[in-house]
């Protein structure tokens, strides 16, 4: 069993991975730049974290995006940061990309699911002919970059599509053009040297095109179990975004961050920066406690991956953190009157 390619690393649309920042702070320690402030900015007194697979807030994120640039004169910081960037780094999104069947189908789990990300780009993904294109804009709300920040978030965000033509077989640039909704500011060679295409300034909104011949083409990493399953998570956790908030959201957007585990309390109040008594005294006022919000994770889970997929139900129990697959089949019949199997065998009569 391959739990090794599922690890999920869960945000809000108000959070995203801190990689991307320890990213951009490689690169300028690269270049022997100053990365004290942009630390400071995004309030982060510890880096990088112990845990690269951990989230930080969006707005201390941009804060420290917003910084970097205003200190430093590097005109393509985002493409630089975006090449260092890898799909893997994604987390479970980029899973369920690489192990899509073609690109077509990837693109479509990229747009379904892209606020997994906490993106500060908003991607929408249209066919038309001989020819495809990615739209993105500014997200809305009350986070706003400023220019600065647009033009860096944007070069990143365009730089990394490069990497997937060795995913679908071909070398070169993924996009045939692009067509950048903000001003050159002089700096067309940049743009033109990082994404091997051609490209124009001062349109309406940021558009990137490639042929759509493209997107029928297989993806060399293409594996339909782990797609599955990574599906799954991704489901589940859009699910928690747009339904929950508050503090029992939090807590399983850290239980689906760790296929297989699950932190007892302490452990769990140290994840979300609070001690354990507050833990227990807000779970108390959300009328629950941790270890009813873990069963309600272990089934809703549980439920997901014997409905959406042919694991058995002992791989399930592991996946959902039982070492002991009979104590999955008791708290399953507990909660829903019937064991795994019986549940499965409804679903599919």
């Amino acid at each position: 069993m391959r739990l090794e390619c599922c690890r999920v690393v869960a945000v809000s649309i108000d959070r995203t991975k801190a990689i991307y920042l320890i990213k951009l702070v490689e690169v300028l320690r690269e270049r022997k730049l100053p990365v004290a402030p942009v630390l400071e900015a995004a309030g982060l007194p510890e880096f990088p974290p112990p845990d690269h697979d951990a989230s930080m807030p969006l707005s201390q994120y941009l804060a420290g995006v917003e910084e970097a640039v205003r200190l430093n004169s590097i005109p393509d910081l985002g493409f630089l940061v975006g090449e260092k960037t890898t799909p893997l780094e994604h987390g479970v999104l980029g899973y369920a990309l690489l192990s899509s069947p073609t690109l077509r189908d990837c693109l479509g789990r990229y747009v379904k699911f892209q606020h997994l990300q906490g993106p500060l780009l908003t991607v929408s993904f249209t066919e038309s002919g001989s020819t495809a294109a990615m739209k993105a804009t500014p997200r809305r709300g009350r986070l706003q970059m400023n220019p600065a920040a647009l033009r860096y978030v944007v070069q990143e965000w365009l730089v990394g599509w490069n990497q997937w033509c060795q995913l679908i077989g071909r070398s070169g640039s993924f996009f045939e053009h692009v067509r950048l909704g903000y001003s050159s500011d002089g700096q067309r060679r940049h743009y033109e040297d990082h994404l091997g295409c051609t490209v124009s300034f001062d349109n309406d909104e940021t558009t990137a095109i490639f042929a759509s011949r493209r997107l029928d083409l297989p993806l060399s990493y293409a594996d339909e179990a782990i797609a599955a399953l990574c599906e799954v998570q991704c489901d589940r956790l859009l699910e928690v975004l747009q339904l929950r908030a508050g503090l029992v959201a939090d807590i399983h957007r850290q239980l689906a961050s760790r296929p297989g585990q699950v932190p007892n309390m302490d452990e769990m109040a140290k994840s979300l920066h609070i001690g354990t008594r507050t833990l227990r005294r807000r779970l108390k006022v959300e009328n629950t406690s941790y270890q009813e919000v873990v069963t309600e994770f272990r089934v809703t889970m549980a439920k997901r991956y014997l409905s959406e997929t042919s694991l058995p139900a002992n791989e399930v129990a592991m996946l959902v953190g039982y070492s002991d697959p009979a104590n999955l089949y008791r708290t399953f019949h507990r909660e829903t009157g019937q064991t795994p199997l019986q549940y499965r065998a409804r679903l599919e009569s």
